[in-house]
């Protein structure tokens, strides 16, 4: 048996109304015997007599009946569609539900994905892309995504393989790694690529700071260190002010080393010019600074001297002079006696002081008796007429006739300084 409002069976036979939707139903009641029905109708009309009673009754069970049927015959074409059109909006709604659900999900998912990614968070970001494929896995945009961030990842363990060739002071590989990186960032455009981009500028950085570090032990002039300084400040790196540290210290031990060599062959303009030059680099540098201070105060030092050494020169000089004009000769072994013949014999030895040479040495001499009374003067010439500075010479000279002992004293010695 089924509803005629609804359509549902009805499992009770029994059962007047519906289980589902709560109508009355038309059914047919239980059939009585006679005896029964006229009894309930006796007892219904007690003023009719039996028989027509139960005559009265059949007729009447049997309008009912068609009634009934009339009645069920018409309500049940319109309760069938009626019933579909229920099911079929709940089915559809239900699903419209459900779909909005997931496409919340999926929203909600691949937000989370974007902003991870722009965070560098790559594996974080293709995670919540792959289970939003699982709600939607033909959605272009989630595809083209996990595609971009693939690659996001791909590149990120470039940087990793980059980071450890530096690491390893690979300069060569590390160098090739990064232009191969380069190319292929280029191909690849948005702003999910702009922190890979940054990180690899910043390995450039890093690569070009190490070449650097190589180089400067093979630089060996202050222009060259000049150079590297230039060259690093077009980049921004925190490891540039290390390497721009080991450039200017070596800036300053060059620049120390040559203004000493500068220093000890007393070229203090020199030295100074080198210091200066290096200070236009390593600026307001103590160990320059007091190298400056240094030639200042051995140049002072210096002047002084050399102004004393002057000074005692030109003292030298003119006591010099003044032996080289009064003193530059001096007589040795003077030697007189008178022969058998009666002469008297005067030898003696020379010995230039003077600085310069000298010639035409003439010896002044007074001879006496041996009373002391003077005999006469004479001169004589030295031998040979040239000496040099500190040679000896000899001079010997003869007085004739004078038959007794004598003494000879020289007088006065003159000389030509050439």
């Amino acid at each position: 048996m089924y509803c005629q409002q609804c359509g549902s069976k009805i499992p009770d036979t029994d059962a007047r109304f519906c289980p589902n939707c709560g109508t009355q139903l038309a059914v047919e009641p239980k059939q009585k015997s006679t005896e029964e029905q006229a009894e309930e109708r006796v007892i219904e009309n007690p003023n009719n007599g039996p028989l027509v009673a139960i005559i009265n009754t059949a007729e009447e069970e049997t309008r009912v009946q068609k009634r009934r049927f009339i009645k069920s015959a018409l309500v049940w074409p319109i309760a069938i569609p009626v019933f579909s059109l229920v099911i079929s909006a709940g089915s559809g709604y239900a699903y419209y539900s459900h779909q909005i659900e997931t496409n919340k999900s999926v929203t909600s998912l691949k937000e989370k994905a974007e902003n991870d990614a722009l965070k560098g968070q790559y594996a974080q970001a293709l995670s919540s892309i792959k289970k939003a494929k699982t709600l939607r896995p033909n959605y272009k945009v989630l595809i083209e995504d996990e595609e971009k961030i693939t690659k996001a990842i791909k590149a990120e363990s470039s940087l990793k393989e980059i980071s450890n060739s530096l690491k390893t002071q690979q300069i060569d590989k590390a160098d090739s790694q990064i232009n191969k990186l380069k190319i292929t960032l280029q191909t690849l455009k948005g702003p999910l690529y702009a922190l890979l981009n940054n990180q690899l500028e910043e390995k450039s950085t890093t690569l070009a700071v190490a070449k650097i570090k190589v180089e400067i032990n093979h630089l060996n002039t202050v222009e060259e260190l000049a150079g590297k300084l230039n060259t690093l400040s077009s980049l921004s790196s925190s490891e540039t002010d290390e390497v721009k540290r080991l450039i200017l210290t070596k800036v300053v031990e060059l620049t120390t080393k040559a203004a000493e060599t500068q220093l000890g062959e007393k070229n203090f303009t020199e030295a100074m010019t080198t210091v200066d030059k290096g200070l236009e680099y390593a600026a307001n540098d103590t160990k320059l600074l007091s190298f400056k201070d240094r030639i200042k105060g051995e140049q002072a030092s210096f002047e002084k001297a050399e102004q004393e050494r002057i000074q005692k020169a030109i003292e030298v000089a003119a006591q010099e002079d003044l032996n080289n004009h009064t003193a530059a000769v001096t007589i040795d072994n003077l030697n007189v006696y008178t022969d058998e013949y009666g002469d008297l014999h005067i030898t003696g030895d020379l010995k230039n002081h003077a600085t310069v040479s000298i010639s035409s040495i003439k010896i002044y001499y007074t001879v006496y008796d041996v009373n002391g009374d003077s005999l006469g003067t004479d001169y004589t010439y030295g031998d040979p007429f040239y000496l040099e500075p500190g040679e000896n010479g000899s001079f010997d000279n003869y007085q004739y006739g004078v038959y007794q002992d004598c003494t000879v004293k020289i007088t006065k010695i003159t000389w030509e300084l050439d």
